[in-house]
């Protein structure tokens, strides 16, 4: 069994930390912004649409975890139901403060991988 652990480094090097024996966990770094790109484009959510979507499809899963509620987290779990692949988020990814935050929190709460 493995996952892909999505979110700031060191909140997902925690999170891959405390993974059971045998359980294979690798992080995904969140595409990079381009210099110069303008503050509030959609395009950092399009880059980790298609780049996490490539990486799932290459891994292929069983399990995706977000670590906060980033862009990057809310693409991965955005590719991951659309894959059918099982999605859990921590407290942080959950932030009822912020738009992404309830997002994550209704897709991972929602989704159970079918028997």
């Amino acid at each position: 069994m493995s996952a892909i652990i999505v979110g700031e480094r060191s909140a997902a090097e925690r999170l891959a930390a405390g993974f059971p024996e045998g359980r294979k966990a690798g992080i995904w770094p969140a595409p990079e912004a381009p210099v110069g790109e303008p503050e509030g484009s959609s395009a950092p959510l399009a880059r980790a649409l298609a780049g996490f979507e490539a990486e799932a499809i290459g891994q292929e899963p069983d399990l995706v975890v977000v670590a906060d509620d980033s862009d990057a987290a809310l693409a991965a779990v955005l590719v991951a139901t659309k894959l059918l692949i099982e999605v859990v988020a921590s407290e942080d990814a959950r932030a009822p403060s912020s738009v992404n935050g309830r997002l994550i929190a209704q897709l991972a709460d929602a989704y159970t991988r079918p028997a």
